[in-house]
């Protein structure tokens, strides 16, 4: 359907079209309407549910607790503290022998972002599960933020776990990082703006979305498992996180792309009307292979349905 509504992002009112999209996670299949900017690509849910809570119940997958404990043998602690030094680009014997048999820990992480002693803030931390495992690998001031836990933890040394909304954060962070939480919060402008205050004068910015102009959307539509309806309240495009940031004065550095055999996986059981799951049993090996296989493919030409986009201050 062809509509006439704004798009939020980029004001066009022209071509936009509007797509039904169920709930599928949850496996409720509430119906929200979602519409597709013709202008800058991104995909946006026409209206907020008021209960949006409700589709984040406490078995929701972000807030499951590690299932490692919260100390640390010294002996791995040293270990994982050696692996990343080396993939930091810092001279380590250890990390260097270790990284013949390990991958990095974070591939996320480049060694010009940020260091042991920088002050790190993860938004939409979840149960804290990406902060834990950085603070188990050495770094020493780290901050997580979610407004959807039931309390804070803060008893981690190095390491605190609030709930809290960005917008009632202070201070300033050499390190800020969305691990896919941007595509949950309303009024992205806003956010990016909040977000530019945060940040050091030298700060870095990494956000990591799934991303609309992508294979995925065009292949499965609805059945995208990534549009997550209505939990994903923006899905982005290259081009409208460029209109965020120059509207907030900030500069994408760089774009990187680490979609996975999910997009295949759980979009084709969608399509079959199965509710999700991480058992993909149904599923031969060689199609698991050939789904990362492509997922591979479609990132080394950017058309990956997830992207990394890191940014700094103008």
């Amino acid at each position: 359907m062809i509509t006439s509504i704004a798009c939020k992002i980029c004001g066009n009112v022209h071509n936009n079209h509007i797509h039904l999209a169920k709930e599928r996670l949850l496996n409720l299949k509430d119906e929200f309407q979602y519409l597709e900017c013709a202008n800058c690509g991104c995909l946006q849910i026409i209206e907020t549910p008021k209960d949006l809570s409700r589709f984040y119940p406490t078995e929701y997958y972000s807030f499951q607790k590690p299932k490692f404990g919260l100390s640390l043998n010294p002996v791995v602690y040293f270990l994982k503290r050696s692996l990343l030094r080396h993939y930091l680009h810092k001279f380590d014997p250890v990390g260097a022998l270790l990284s013949l048999f390990l991958p990095h820990p974070f591939h996320w992480m480049k060694p010009d972002l940020l260091n042991f002693n920088s002050s790190i803030l993860d938004v939409g931390c979840g149960s804290g599960r990406i902060i834990l495992s950085m603070q188990r690998s050495g770094f020493k001031n780290l901050t997580g933020i979610d407004p959807f836990l039931e309390k804070d933890l803060q008893n981690i040394t190095n390491l605190k776990i609030l709930k809290r909304d960005l917008f009632e954060m202070t201070g300033q962070f050499d390190f800020i990082m969305l691990h896919h939480a941007f595509e949950h919060m309303d009024h992205p402008e806003k956010v990016f703006g909040k977000i530019r205050e945060l940040l050091k004068p030298n700060g870095k910015l990494l956000i990591r979305i799934p991303v609309a102009n992508s294979h995925a959307w065009r292949k499965y539509r609805t059945h995208w498992f990534a549009l997550d309806a209505p939990r994903h309240l923006y899905l982005h495009t290259t081009n409208s996180i460029h209109l965020l940031a120059q509207k907030t004065g900030l500069k994408i550095d760089k774009i990187e792309y680490d979609s996975s055999f999910v997009q295949f996986a759980s979009s084709e059981k969608y399509l079959r009307d199965i509710p999700y799951s991480d058992d993909f049993s149904m599923f031969t090996k060689k199609q698991m292979a050939d789904f990362s296989k492509e997922a591979a493919r479609l990132n080394s030409i950017g058309d990956g349905d997830c992207a990394c986009f890191y940014l700094a201050l103008k």
